[in-house]
């Protein structure tokens, strides 16, 4: 267990790499076509067929005729939606691959919209305290139970923890399944059956969008960075109800960052919205500060 906080950091840097792409450099416009992942029916998913990254089209912003642009209209409102909520809390099994290394983490999640993250991460069936993370638009901090430390960092420092940038935004879209980023220009829409598609860009990510017809639901996100040295494919399922709102309870996050590959999964099994919480922070004395 010596290394468990690290193989967390490297389940929490996947997520950010995945969610948090800042490049700054302009569009590779290329064919770029992201492997088709399974996912596991242990988790009770099934596998989704990805559909390839292409190259923009031609006129109003790569979206061709007049029925696309209709479509377009209709999918950019739907990336748009979010699930709305005061404050959410929930708890999740994790199981991250990065190579031959597996490891099984339970993460308990509290958020209070736009303005905290909370996670608190166990292992051995939530015997082991492993870690403790409290994300803010401005500063992350986080507890490591293991080696008795603690790290705070101001969001502009971050960098010299972890190789991306940090946007709480996008954090907060990927635990909520939301799209990780809105806006960005349209480049192409699609109709292949039970599902629509979308692709839009900036000058930091691309991203492909699929959403279920039957109830406007996501079903899968892909992405990758303009400089292409990440790219990443998220899988939504398990969808239900809570509190009038569509949530999905299982995610699988595949992630090829600079040719280091890691796959996680998410399965929520409780989910709560808006009641009242707290998110305990306390740092022992003897804890050295990093």
């Amino acid at each position: 267990m010596n290394h468990s906080v690290a193989r967390f950091g490297a389940v929490l840097l996947s997520l950010l790499v995945f969610a948090s792409c800042q490049v700054g450099k302009k569009p590779v416009r290329k064919n770029v076509t992201i492997d088709k992942y399974a996912i596991k029916e242990r988790y009770g998913m099934n596998s989704v067929d990805t559909i390839p990254v292409t190259k923009e089209l031609p006129g109003s912003g790569g979206v061709g005729s007049e029925q696309k642009k209709t479509l377009t209209a209709m999918l950019l409102n739907l990336a748009d939606r979010q699930v709305p909520f005061v404050s959410f809390s929930g708890k999740a099994k994790m199981h991250h691959i990065a190579g031959n290394d597996k490891q099984e983490f339970v993460a308990h999640i509290r958020i209070k919209k736009d303005s905290i993250i909370w996670i608190n991460v166990t292992a051995l069936g939530g015997t082991i305290p492993v870690a403790r993370v409290l994300i803010t638009p401005d500063s992350i901090s986080l507890i490591n139970n293991l080696q008795k430390e603690v790290r705070q960092l101001q969001i502009a420092d971050v960098n010299k923890l972890l190789p991306v940038s940090v946007d709480f935004a996008t954090m907060q879209n990927l635990i909520m399944g939301n799209v990780l980023k809105q806006g960005g220009d349209p480049v192409d829409v699609g109709d292949f059956g039970g599902t629509w598609t979308m692709q839009v860009q900036d000058n930091q990510m691309v991203q492909q969008l699929s959403f279920n017809k039957a109830d406007s639901s996501i079903r899968t996100l892909q992405m990758r960075t303009a400089d292409d040295s990440t790219q990443g494919l998220m899988q939504y399922g398990g969808y239900e109800i809570i509190d009038n709102k569509l949530f999905s309870m299982q995610r699988v996050i595949t992630i090829n960052n600079g040719g280091d590959e890691h796959y996680i999964d998410m399965n929520f099994n409780k989910v709560d919205f808006d009641e009242p919480l707290d998110f305990p922070f306390n740092i022992p004395k003897s804890y050295d500060r990093k």
